[in-house]
């Protein structure tokens, strides 16, 4: 059974690495600018320092650790568990979603959320700083089970009530969670586990459920290949370039032919060197102890010394020994780099800092029901805005900037540029764009001809007899806008509808289930129109034909108009 890998995911000063700090007993969040993570940083936490920090509760929840270990990734956001992927996936096994107990769920958290859901990858949720809530009695180094009986009733109720307003937030995004050991099924809540780093509280519940769901849960056997994920690319003094990396599969050897790819597509190359992590130790520059190995195995945080290093971070580097094994990894590559620099990728266009955010777009954009298309790394250029004339006039910006000649010609082009630090606030403005396209788009079509409608003449709303004849009316079915001729139910027409208004207001349209006052020229109350009277929108068999064309956007009542209006006209 191979060591689990575990990523972080949540908002930038929600306490991840101060969750790590608190495992390993180090200091590294406050040594970090601001005490932001700025990097992505590897650890791995073996079985003796499990059994050491949560021995207790293993025993109580009767839990045996046979994994070797447990892989932790750290970075700022999500960065660590897009950039951590294998063939179109995350490779991460489990994740921890933090969330800052007074902050609740923040945007960073959102789209964390997203894209968890898209990868379905199981996370635990830690809901950190509980010792910032009022009433707190302190303790230190003890699970959440045990500092929860030691806390007075006023602390109890107000994190009581952190964790419940928590648990319908994430309702709201059609999650069912609920605090750990409240859980009644691990197959259908999240866990939420309370804790506190600064004072180690609630890590070693933490630690023990990412064993347990690990063990039971996930599949940790060894995988089919030899491979490796390149988190970062640094330059080590006397060596050059080298990848910090997380062997996920498999056996990687020093002189192994790989497979890398580079911006300019896949290369063969060599492992010329293999240092793996020492276990408790961070891969963050300046922390990091390593030592030299000839070969490592899954699970294994790593650094490799490539004899090309042109290696794309977020990719994977692929170990083969034979010419079927090398195509059998061609192939895999290509069918998950679909679309990377195709002008004829058939989609929405994307461009973005890394191959990994460019996945993690195309896995949310996947379970929204929206095709991606052409994707590159970088800025969008003019052939870049050519393509998204091609494919929806739509272009999505992830981390990347343009410049005013890049915007003036996707103005030029009718190409709307969608440009955001967060993924989830470019879904967010691509559905709010999209919805407003397809409304003008919709008006646009509905303009060229008539609505069927259906009205009635509200009895005593009688406000001006004729010239024009000012009424008011309720709409049965469909709509009626100003400019539509109507006709009564003996099938002769009435005038044409001049305007439609409700408390002075003018409006555009009125639809079914609305009461308005309309102006009607060539009505003449006491003439040709009656209290009560049942009024149609004419239509000409050009209208019926072109409403064929949109009726499955609307509602039903616009084809009941239609039935009733056919009708009268004996059509």
């Amino acid at each position: 059974m191979r060591s689990p890998i575990c990523a972080f995911l949540g908002h930038v000063d929600a306490g991840k690495t101060s969750i790590m700090d608190s495992v390993r007993d180090t200091f590294f969040a406050y040594k970090e600018s601001g005490g932001l993570t700025q990097n992505i940083g590897l650890t791995e936490v073996p079985t003796e320092r499990i059994n050491e920090l949560a021995g207790d509760l293993l025993k109580k929840f009767s839990v045996e650790v046979k994994v070797p270990s447990i892989i932790f990734i750290d970075s700022p956001g999500h960065e660590a568990f897009v950039t951590l992927r294998e063939r179109g996936a995350s490779i991460a096994d489990i994740a921890i979603l933090t969330v800052d107990v007074s902050a609740g769920i923040q945007q960073q958290t959102l789209e964390s959320i997203e894209i968890l859901k898209s990868y379905k990858t199981p996370f635990i949720i830690a809901l950190t700083k509980i010792d910032r809530l009022k009433g707190y009695i302190p303790k230190k180094d003890v699970s959440f089970i045990d500092f929860i009986k030691a806390q007075n009733e006023e602390y109890v109720q107000n994190l009581d009530k952190k964790v419940y307003d928590l648990i319908s937030d994430l309702s709201l995004q059609s999650l069912q969670a609920e605090r750990y050991d409240r859980v009644k099924d691990f197959t259908k809540e999240f866990m939420i586990i309370p804790v506190s780093s600064v004072n180690n509280i609630g890590i070693k519940d933490l630690i023990i459920m990412i064993i347990g769901l690990s063990q039971k849960y996930i599949g940790l056997e060894e995988e089919k290949g030899n491979y490796a994920s390149i988190v970062e690319e640094k330059s080590l003094k006397g060596v050059g370039k080298i990848y910090d990396a997380v062997v996920y599969s498999g056996t990687l050897k020093v002189g192994d032919s790989v497979l890398t790819r580079t911006y300019n597509g896949l290369q063969e190359d060599k492992i010329k060197g293999i240092l793996t992590l020492i276990p408790m130790e961070e891969s963050r520059e300046n922390f990091g102890k390593y030592e030299s190995v000839r070969e490592v195995s899954a699970s294994k945080p790593v650094r490799l010394i490539l004899q090309e290093s042109n290696a794309m971070i977020g990719t994977s580097i692929a170990a083969f020994s034979t010419p079927q094994e090398k195509e059998e990894i061609i192939r895999e590559v290509s069918q998950s780099s679909s679309g990377y620099n195709d002008d004829k990728a058939q989609g929405i266009v994307v461009c973005a800092d890394s191959i990994g955010s460019i996945e993690a777009i195309k896995k949310i954009a996947e379970s929204k029901g929206i095709k991606v298309g052409k994707t590159k790394i970088g800025s969008p250029s003019k052939e870049d805005i050519s393509v998204a004339k091609l494919n929806g006039s739509i272009l999505l910006c992830f981390n990347t900037q343009y410049d005013k000649k890049t915007e003036s010609i996707a103005s030029q082009n009718s190409v709307f540029i969608i440009q955001s630090k967060s993924i989830y606030s470019l879904f967010e403005e691509y559905a709010s764009f999209s919805l407003e396209k397809a409304t003008k788009d919709m008006d646009n079509k509905l303009k060229g001809f008539t609505l069927p409608g259906r009205i009635v003449f509200l009895k005593g709303n009688i406000f001006r007899r004729s010239d024009p004849c000012v009424f008011g009316i309720e709409v049965l079915a469909g709509e009626i806008r100003p400019g539509y001729n109507l006709i009564k139910s003996d099938g002769t027409k009435l005038g044409r509808i001049d305007k439609i208004q409700s408390d002075n207001v003018n409006f555009d349209r009125a639809t079914a289930g609305q009461k308005m006052a309309i102006s009607v020229d060539g009505a003449v109350y006491g003439r040709n129109l009656s209290d009560e009277d049942e009024l149609f929108n004419d239509l000409s068999i050009e209208d019926i034909i072109k409403f064929d064309e949109v009726k499955d956007k609307l509602s039903a009542d616009y084809s009941e108009a239609l039935e009733a209006t056919r009708k009268v006209k004996k059509l």
